[in-house]
């Protein structure tokens, strides 16, 4: 081989050839950022409109529906929901993975221009963004202390915002629990009836009265001076002398109709941090930068502004989504090295030569080192996806120098020199070699083109994996032979014996122990000889027994549970709470202290940071507590564990609806559960009677929990009909009466300014009734307004003022009304659960109501058949490529066959373990096909070279089977050394990667068994094939003695069958039994071992 041959004559240049590698990849590392998974751009855009004081059911008529309308008929769109609140439409349309954001942006832009003018002339302009996944904060402060919640609102709006906004990478503060400072006007009811002053009276007054005019200038011959008229008022208090208007000749002050303050803006939002008051603030990151890195250097910042806060306030951490982050990258990094470390003990073990190990073991470091100059280059990060692929492919990258150095010593052990040897056996090995490096390679590929989500999300896995491992091909083929040429010794060289006594002493040790594994490995060779000669003997039966196991580990998969990703145990997560609809802010406050006190009361949670009245909406009746535990390592109680105790203590507090919810960046969707169920129909009454239907069904089974839906109806409205007629008689124009209920009932006009010179700033000046005046809706009616001829009316001589009810928030999914079912999961597979609510709906629902499932759901139904078709389209090209290099159509086929027995491992293994099959089992599936594939190449190989030397077929497989058997057993376990870490790791994250490392090392333990008995009986029955048709044997066929004779045989092939499936009923009843026998089992061992530490239990 020319490589291989080129890098024994010139050494160094081969050295300096990887040297280089090695020096791009250390310069690349630092780059590199950190994240939890690949960051994948979500191609999404929001559309909101408002038009204020609109119902939501002329929103969902007037807006909603006719911007929907244009907006489908664009190319690309994927789904569209709504929500109709208010005074607010929100319109989500999402669109294909594949389609350009920006141009989907444009194409939206231009539609609602179209309708422009069919949407009610009084909204404001449609708002039309991007929505960007980066939008959430990664990151909340709690600015808290002994300082008033006005003094904490001011500092955190005027002082902390700004420095937080100038730290790199942060793109927005968003901040709760904030009551700014504000100018109240509060005004009494009963004084302006005395004083016959209207609404609009003070109204005009605060605009005439406080303002600051430019006056021009003044130009002398000399000077020039610029003139401001100040007519702002200096203090707050100052208000109270502003004049409204005369009343008998005497002016009527603020002071006379009510009250002016320098107080707070109405409270509706609250935050508190461990229970005590606060004003949070979400740090949002700019689109497309890195979440640990921002992290980082807001810590940075809030070091700095820690030293210069004032006495009474403390600004610290009350959420961090980059803990676990790092601590789950960590835990991969962690499982990389000992992963590396245990294939290369295991190589230890089968070449008893520390040399020899040592060379092989190189490869692990420079492919991994290499790897992050693709990393970098690619613009990946170090996530789950990349660290995976690393960590996954240990034993793959570790395999190829196996191979090579295993055949070269081999030839040194028969006589070659070592720099002959390394020559001829690396070109004698040098096909297989290439052979299942470009197998992986065509493997993993079509992982790296999968469409959606999954496919972004493992484009980074797969060409992480196809580059390292081409990587660990090259060295294979240059500093693998070169070292071997020049450091390996023959076996009859013995090595020195070391002069100090202890180290004399391990030499030796490991000497006899090299001795006695070489004599176990000559043992185990001669009994798979025979082993082989009997399966040889068998072709058919083996061929039979192996599809038979193959079958039932199919049936297996009917007893494993189905879900997108496992929860992952993050030591963070979130409880949603919800009062009812009617609670004003205080009520829902006092509900939700309640569930605060119940949460404060879990050992294991170390941060507790409360929110009311933020989100979208600002929603006075919802909150949400964010919850830090502890560690895992810290605590007994898984956070699955943790959130059951919290749902069966909330559930006992009466009106409250709570959620413990997992931190997800994974599926999207409304909210962070597992089951997101979009019922829609035409019937709004109809499609509300069969959800509520659908989810007391639902919630009745085990295992769902957090029942809940997006409808929302009940919240009491206040409707003031106008008598047209009576309030034209009376000279009352309609906008009069709407502008005074708004500017004393609601209190939202913003009227004028008022400036605080010292602090440079602007406040807001807002007038209301007093509480007392504005208590119940009769008091409406006692509003007075003026009329054209001066006169005062009450409104209750115009107005009718009716209390009622309506829905609070329409949704629409797909241009239809909806309502989405939400419910969380205790111990119970995603796809379980889909399938129990499948067959509520077909039972409830009638064919003109549609339902669908989003978020997570959806994305698993998604990802799972682009897994499918990428495995399938894997062994297309797999064999594609084995063709090719064997340069034969059967041989590809019997080195396949290896793939399905790999399954019946990796479904058992899933299966005993109680894992599931997810995203992360489906990759390990993969991963596992590019690796079982090996030991067949092997085996075909170096078959189809010793009968090129003129060995006959069957001696030549009898020949090839032991002689590949080491490096077969070799290379095996150093992969499923490498990834024992992986599969019973328990830190943090290990729940996602643990199914993929089950998976795989299950795969590898029946692949190398069946493996080595399979093909060789496949291959020479398949060789067989064109001898048979050369000799012409088909023609016996035509014959009436074969078909005579085969009928005959039919009855004891029958009771074969019977026999055999009986068999397998037995095996499949004990299989089924054998979860409870072993969780049997070990309570009895438990339980002795309880009663040996115990001791002996006392005499009756």
């Amino acid at each position: 081989m020319w490589l291989a041959d080129t890098s024994i004559r010139r050494p160094v240049t081969a050295t300096m050839f990887l040297m280089a590698l090695v020096v791009l990849g250390i310069v690349s590392y630092p780059s590199i950022g950190v994240d939890l998974y690949p960051k994948v751009d979500f191609p999404i855009v929001n559309i909101t409109t408002r038009l204020k004081g609109a119902s939501p059911e002329i929103m969902d008529i007037d807006v909603t529906d006719k911007i929907e309308e244009a907006i489908n008929t664009i190319n690309g769109v994927k789904t569209i929901s709504s929500q109709s609140v208010e005074g607010t439409s929100v319109v989500t349309v999402e669109f294909e993975l594949e389609k350009d954001i920006d141009l989907a942006v444009q194409d939206v832009r231009e539609k609602i221009s179209i309708i422009r003018s069919k949407l009610p002339t009084d909204i404001d302009e449609p708002i039309i963004q991007k929505v960007d996944p980066d939008a959430t904060p990664v990151m909340w402060l709690s600015l808290s202390g002994s300082r008033s919640i006005g003094e904490l609102s001011t500092y955190a709006d005027e002082v902390l915002q700004e420095k937080l906004q100038k730290v790199s990478g942060v793109g927005a503060v968003n901040v709760t629990g904030l009551r700014l400072r504000q100018v109240r006007i509060w005004l009494n009811l009963d004084k302006l009836k005395a004083y016959q002053i209207t609404s609009s009276d003070v109204a005009q007054a605060l605009a005439r009265e406080n303002v600051e005019i430019p006056g021009g200038r003044i130009e002398s011959l000399s000077k020039e001076y610029s003139i401001k008229v100040k007519g702002e008022f200096p203090r707050a208090s100052d208000f109270n002398d502003l004049i409204v208007a005369y009343s008998r000749g005497a002016p009527v002050r603020i002071r006379d109709i009510g009250r002016a303050e320098d107080g707070l803006e109405e409270r509706r939002s609250i935050a508190r941090l461990n229970g005590e008051t606060a004003v949070g603030l979400g740090i949002q990151k700019q689109s497309g930068t890195n979440t640990v890195e921002v992290v980082d250097l807001v810590k940075k910042e809030l070091a700095k502004i820690q030293k210069t806060l004032p006495p009474g306030m403390n600004l610290s951490i009350s959420f961090d989504q980059s803990r676990f982050i790092k601590t789950s990258i960590n835990e991969v990094q962690h499982h990389l090295i000992l992963g590396g470390l245990l294939a290369v003990f295991a190589v230890f073990l089968f070449l008893k030569n520390v040399r020899t190990t040592l060379i092989s073991a190189l490869a692990l470091p420079i492919s991994v080192i290499a790897t992050f100059t693709l990393i970098y280059a690619f613009g990946f990060t170090f996530n789950n996806m990349t660290m995976l692929g690393l960590t996954l492919s240990i034993g793959l990258l570790i395999d190829d120098a196996i191979i090579v150095i295993e055949n070269i010593y081999r030839h040194i052990e028969e006589g070659m020199k070592p720099r002959e040897a390394a020559s001829f056996a690396t070109a004698e090995i040098g096909l297989a070699v290439m052979a299942t490096t470009m197998a992986i390679v065509a493997i993993f590929l079509p992982v790296a083109f999968m469409k959606g989500i999954i496919g972004r999300f493992f484009w980074q896995f797969a060409l992480t994996v196809v580059f390292a491992v081409l990587v660990s091909l090259i060295i294979s083929f240059t500093l693998t032979p070169m070292m071997s040429s020049r450091y390996l010794r023959p076996p009859g060289e013995v090595a020195p014996v070391p002069r100090s006594a202890p180290l004399r002493r391990v030499f030796l040790a490991m000497r006899s122990m090299g001795d006695w594994l070489e004599t176990r490995y000559d043992e185990m060779e001669r009994v798979y000889r025979r082993f082989l000669a009997f399966c040889l003997d068998r072709r058919i039966a083996v061929l039979v027994v192996a599809t038979v196991i193959f079958v039932l580990s199919l049936m297996m998969t009917r007893f494993i549970g189905k879900e997108f990703v496992p929860p992952e145990d993050q030591s963070q997560f979130i409880i949603r709470l919800e009062a009812p609809i009617d609670y004003s802010v205080d009520s829902t406050d006092q509900l939700f202290r309640q569930a605060e006190a119940v949460v404060k009361e879990i050992p294991e949670i170390t941060r507790l940071y409360y929110s009311q009245g933020g989100g979208r909406f600002r929603e006075v009746n919802k909150a949400v507590f964010m919850i830090t535990l502890k560690p895992k390592k810290e605590r007994k109680r898984s956070q699955q564990d943790i959130q059951a105790v919290i749902r069966k203590e909330l559930a006992r507090i009466p009106g409250l609806k709570a959620s413990a919810e997992n931190i997800s960046l994974i599926g999207g969707g409304v909210r962070n559960v597992p089951i997101q169920y979009s019922i829609r129909g035409t019937d709004l009454e109809a499609l509300q009677r069969y959800a509520k239907t659908i989810t007391s069904e639902f919630a009745k089974l085990p295992g769902i929990v957090d029942v809940d839906t997006s409808l929302e109806t009940g919240k009491p409205e206040v409707k003031v009909y106008i008598d047209r007629d009576k309030a034209a008689d009376l000279g009352i124009n309609i906008a009069t009466i709407a502008e005074a209920v708004n500017f004393l009932i609601g209190g939202e006009v913003d009227v004028t300014k008022y400036k605080d010179e010292a602090r440079g700033r602007r406040y807001d000046v807002r007038a209301r009734l007093e509480p007392g005046d504005r208590a119940n809706p009769a008091d409406i009616g006692r509003i007075y307004v003026r009329s054209r001829d001066g006169r005062l009316v009450e409104l209750s001589n115009v107005v009718q003022i009716q209390e009622g009810g309506g829905p609070s928030v329409i949704n629409r999914v797909d241009r239809q009304r909806a309502v989405t079912v939400f419910a969380n999961l205790e111990k119970k597979p995603m796809g379980q659960a889909m399938a129990e609510l499948d067959a509520i709906t077909a039972g409830v629902l009638p064919s003109d109501f549609t339902a669908s499932y989003k978020g997570q759901a959806n994305v698993m139904q998604e990802s799972f058949q682009y897994l499918l078709f990428a495995i399938l389209l894997g062994v297309v090209m797999a064999y594609m490529v084995l063709a090719a290099q064997f340069e034969s159509f059967i041989h590809p086929f019997t080195v396949l066959l290896s793939l399905p027995l790999s399954f019946i491992g990796a479904f058992g293994a899933l299966l005993l373990t109680g894992k599931t099959l997810n995203v992360f089992s489906y990759i390990g599936l993969i991963l596992l096909m590019g690796l079982v594939k090996k030991n067949a190449i092997l085996l075909v190989d170096y078959t189809n070279t010793l009968r090129a030397r003129g060995v006959a077929r069957r001696e030549a497989i009898l020949e090839a089977g032991p002689v590949r058997l080491r490096p077969i057993l070799m290379t095996t376990v150093a992969m499923i050394f490498g990834m024992l870490p992986v599969a019973f790791g328990v830190g943090e994250g290990a729940e996602t990667r643990s199914p993929m490392g089950v998976s795989v090392i299950g795969g590898l333990l029946t692949s190398l068994f069946l493996t080595l008995a399979v093909v060789p009986a496949a291959y020479d029955l398949f060789d067989d094939g064109p001898e048979w048709v050369r000799r012409g044997a088909f023609r016996k066929l035509a014959t009436r003695q074969y078909w005579v004779l085969r009928i005959r045989q039919i009855p004891g092939w029958l009771k074969q069958i019977r026999r055999a499936t009986q068999a397998a009923g037995h095996a499949w009843g004990l299989l089924k039994r054998l979860p409870g026998t072993a969780l049997s089992a070990g309570a009895a061992v438990a339980r002795r071992v309880g009663r040996r530490r115990s001791g002996p239990p006392p005499d009756p």
